[in-house]
C-alpha cells in the first residue's frame, strides 16, 4: 500500500508534460458524468454481494492457468504502473511520438484508477479471502486491467479494444481464483477502471455519458460513450 501511494504522488511530478494532461484528468473525474460511473460502481459491487460465495473457489484447468498467472502478476500496480512509466520514458528519449502518447495516456489512467482504488482500500477494510491483509475492496488489478483496455480501446477502436477487454476479464477471474477477492470487489473494481480510462483526456469532446433509464419496472443507469 505504501508503495502504491508513493507511485501516486510521485508519478505526477516524473512526467513533466502529461502534468497538464492529468491535472484534465482529475477534473473530468470530478464531472458528473464519473461521478456517475462510480456511482455504477457501487450499485453494481452491491448486487454482486450476494453472489460472493458462488462465485469463488479454484479453477482447474492447464489451459487457464497461463492466462490467469498472467493476470496475477502483470496488473499488479507496480509493475504496470512502472513498465508504462518506463515505456514512457523510452519513448520520450527515441522521439516516438505515437508510442510516448498511447503510454502517456495508459499511465494517466492508472494514477486515476489508483487515486479511486486506495483510498477505498483503507476506508472499506475488508478482509481478503485468504486473510492476507484488509485491502480487498475494491481489486485493484482489476481496476488496472480495464483502464488500460479502454484507454487503448479509445485510441485504436474496436480491433484493438475487443481482445484487450477478452484479455481483461482473466483478470478479475485471477483474483477470485487465488482468493484475493471476493466476487463483488472485482466487479467494483473493473468498473472504476473503465471510468479511470474514460476519463483520461484526449484533446476532444466529452465521449461518456451516464443517464437513468427506466425500463420493465427498473431503474438503471446507461453507460454510453462512442469512439
Amino acid at each position: 500500500m505504501v508503495v502504491r501511494v508513493a507511485w501516486l504522488l510521485l508519478l505526477p511530478a516524473l512526467v513533466g508534460a502529461e502534468s497538464t494532461a492529468l491535472e484534465r484528468d482529475v477534473r473530468a473525474l470530478l464531472k458528473p458524468q464519473s461521478l456517475g460511473g462510480i456511482a455504477l460502481a457501487f450499485g453494481a459491487a452491491g448486487l454482486a454481494h450476494g453472489l460472493d460465495d458462488e462465485f469463488s473457489g479454484h479453477i482447474d484447468s492447464e489451459l487457464a492457468a497461463p492466462l490467469l498467472d498472467f493476470g496475477n502478476f502483470y496488473f499488479g500496480s507496480k509493475y504496470s504502473v512502472g513498465s508504462t512509466a518506463g515505456l514512457w520514458f523510452a519513448a520520450r528519449a527515441a522521439h516516438r511520438g505515437e508510442i510516448r502518447a498511447a503510454s502517456g495516456e495508459v499511465l494517466r489512467a492508472l494514477i486515476l484508477a489508483g487515486a479511486m482504488v486506495t483510498p477505498l482500500k483503507i476506508a472499506a477494510g475488508r478482509q481478503r479471502p485468504d486473510g492476507s491483509n484488509n485491502f480487498s475492496f475494491p481489486s485493484g488489478h482489476s481496476a488496472n486491467a480495464f483502464a488500460i483496455s479502454t484507454v487503448l480501446s479509445r485510441r485504436y477502436g474496436r480491433r484493438v479494444g475487443v481482445p484487450l477487454f477478452a484479455l481483461a476479464g482473466f483478470v478479475p477471474v485471477a483474483r477470485i481464483h487465488d482468493r484475493h477477492h471476493f466476487f463483488s470487489d472485482v466487479v467494483a473494481g473493473s468498473v472504476l477502471g473503465v471510468v479511470a480510462g474514460l476519463a483520461v483526456d484526449r484533446g476532444g469532446s466529452a465521449d461518456m455519458a451516464f443517464k437513468p433509464v427506466y425500463t420493465k419496472g427498473l431503474w438503471v443507469l446507461q453507460a454510453s460513450w462512442r469512439y
